[in-house]
């Protein structure tokens, strides 16, 4: 039963946080780009994108093209001579910053809505889900 619920709760919080942070971009960017970007700010690599986001390498290359040519993301040679370094510029690290705290804004306006018994409860349930996927993601 809980890992039912698990299975509905957690894409749907997703999808909210999707929702909210493509609401604050508006058309600049899709949710993929959106994406592509939060990744390379935790240094990832053009290979490691393709991985994570279940595409295939030239799509990620035509992705980060587009972004670069939007100033959002800047490439420079890698460790070898296939590699690309990839950084976000200044715009691109607002952009984020400002999606961030918009859909952060959004959750802390739905918080005020929580007791502060649920606060404790929600914040405690968090932290067995943070423990729970460490375990899941071991296996």
């Amino acid at each position: 039963m809980l890992a039912k619920r698990l299975l509905v709760s957690i894409p749907t919080t997703i999808r909210i946080i999707r929702r909210l942070s493509v609401a604050k971009v508006g058309k600049k960017l899709s949710l993929q780009q959106l994406r592509v970007l939060v990744l390379i700010k935790e240094n990832k690599g053009q290979a490691e994108l393709a991985e994570l986001l279940y595409i295939s390498p030239a799509a990620v290359s035509k992705m980060v093209d587009s972004l670069v040519t939007k100033k959002l993301v800047t490439k420079k040679p890698g460790k070898d001579a296939r590699s690309k370094s990839l950084q976000l510029t200044k715009d691109g690290k607002r952009t984020l910053a400002t999606v961030s705290a918009y859909v952060e804004d959004q959750l802390t306006a739905g918080l005020e809505r929580l007791t502060a018994k649920e606060h404790a409860e929600l914040n405690r349930g968090l932290e067995v889900l943070d423990k729970f996927m460490g375990i899941v993601n071991e296996h």
